[in-house]
């Protein structure tokens, strides 16, 4: 042997013995953790330039991402739109002196977002208006995803989405102790009305849930539990047209203008006179905001935007769905099941191998970083208070949701190796932060290869 061969031999001995070792560190923390005992575990851990398997355990079960998930239809969105995209709600005029509202499905549509709209139709337009038209063609009124749960109906996280979108379908709630023997107070802010039915009552600590039965009533909002100081609540509203239109009502009387119509719906007919507009903030910033915070109504709302760019049609799931496809066709591993865009339905299925497939496809790709950037690192959004030892090693997005928690991104090493890993933990029982200790504890021993 010469004393070139003998050099990669020892080079590859030494490399295969600082895998084995790492892969056993691994194997034990695993086996070790109660968590192992009742639920499955699976990781999968990767160069992310040449794509070698670093380490791997269960790497090909299917299992449920959770918000994991919105790294890939961000992606495949963001590949459609591009950086610079922005969400339009323009307003135009036709010759019988009607306005037409061409919604653009902007997330971050806000009631400041329409003054500013109907401030500068006010003034741009000084004829009588007749009638307000609003064209939702841009993507389809179905407001929630396949396999949501329907409890979730009062979870902040969770508002319908939908064309009409305003302050991401969600009031104020806001709520009292009642004094002097009184109930406690709930009061709603703005123009959209809910039945409320207060259950609550007073006493030592605020234990405040909201719960809607549809098969009583589909807004009506039960308040129980008790209350000791007064408490601030986001609660999503159960219609998203009725409560854009409200919204829109109370914004128009604000900025003068008046109509003698009625609000109707209808396409823009082609070849109107634009009167103004408002944009939402670049593709990029949203996607800072969905990534890092794990936005669910964003997500929903950018993907089906895209998916109707990709189709040249209007905007759906299944058209953000054949984009996504489209998009990581090339990766050869187990075949994605997604049915949404935040992974919040129980119906999506990866495998940490193919996360892995799919972050190193990402990594590969030219300008990967303006991307990999708008991932979380520790001391941001769902990473704020995780793993601050490594803060400028590592952009990763969390997961969670009942019994589920995930983990993926990209590490730097002590060795000043770039990894991809995938940590996916299913039907577990334990404290959401024993969980996460443990994905730490598993990501810090990555760190150390």
């Amino acid at each position: 042997m010469n004393k070139q061969n003998i050099v990669i031999y020892l080079l590859t001995s030494f490399i295969l013995t600082c895998n084995c070792a790492f892969a056993a560190n691994l194997d034990s923390i695993i086996k070790k953790s109660e968590i192992n005992e009742t639920s499955t575990i699976a990781v999968s851990v990767k160069d992310a330039k040449s794509g070698r398997v670093v380490y791997e355990y269960n790497e090909h079960k299917l299992m449920n991402p959770a918000s994991v998930l919105k790294i890939f239809t961000m992606k495949s969105a963001y590949d459609e739109l591009g950086k610079d995209y922005v969400f339009q709600t323009t307003v135009f005029a036709d010759k019988n002196n009607n306005l037409y509202i061409k919604l653009g499905a902007d997330p971050s549509l806000s009631t400041a977002s329409l003054k500013t709209l109907m401030s500068n139709v006010k003034e741009n337009y000084k004829k009588q208006v007749k009638d307000i038209i609003i064209d939702s063609s841009i993507i389809d009124d179905k407001q929630w995803g396949i396999g949501w749960m329907w409890d979730d109906d009062t979870n902040s996280l969770l508002p319908k989405y939908s064309p009409y979108s305003v302050n991401e379908n969600k009031i104020d709630v806001s709520i009292t102790p009642g004094t002097n023997g009184r109930m406690p107070e709930v009061k709603t802010k703005g123009n959209y009305h809910m039945t409320i039915v207060n259950l609550l009552k007073n006493g030592n600590n605020n234990s405040i849930s909201f719960e809607r039965k549809p098969w009583v009533s589909g807004d009506m909002t039960y308040v129980t539990g008790t209350i000791k100081s007064p408490a601030s609540y986001k609660l999503p509203v159960s219609s998203p047209q009725r409560h854009f239109i409200n919204t829109l009502n109370s914004v128009l009387s604000s900025s003068g203008i008046k109509y003698t119509g009625t609000i109707k719906t209808a396409p823009v007919p082609s070849g109107l006179n634009k009167i103004a507009s408002v944009s939402s903030e670049p593709l990029d910033q949203l996607l800072a905001n969905t990534l890092k915070n794990s936005n669910n109504f964003y997500s929903e709302m950018i993907f089906k935007t895209a998916g109707g760019h990709y189709a040249k049609s209007q905007g759906t799931t299944q058209n953000g769905v054949e984009m996504f496809n489209q998009y990581f066709s090339s990766i050869k591993s187990d075949k994605p099941v997604i049915v949404d865009a935040c992974g919040i339905s129980r119906n999506d299925l990866l495998s940490a191998d193919w996360i892995t497939s799919a972050l190193n496809k990402i990594y590969n790709e030219e300008n990967s970083e303006e991307f990999i950037s708008l991932l979380p690192k520790p001391i941001e959004g769902t990473l704020s208070d995780r793993l601050l030892n490594i803060s400028l090693k590592l952009r990763a997005k969390t997961g969670t949701a009942s019994g589920i928690s995930s983990i993926a991104g990209y590490i730097d090493t002590k060795s000043n190796k770039k990894y991809s890993f995938a940590i996916l933990i299913q039907n577990h029982a334990m404290s959401v932060l024993d969980v996460k200790k443990f994905e730490d504890e598993l990501i810090n021993e990555i760190y150390k290869m």
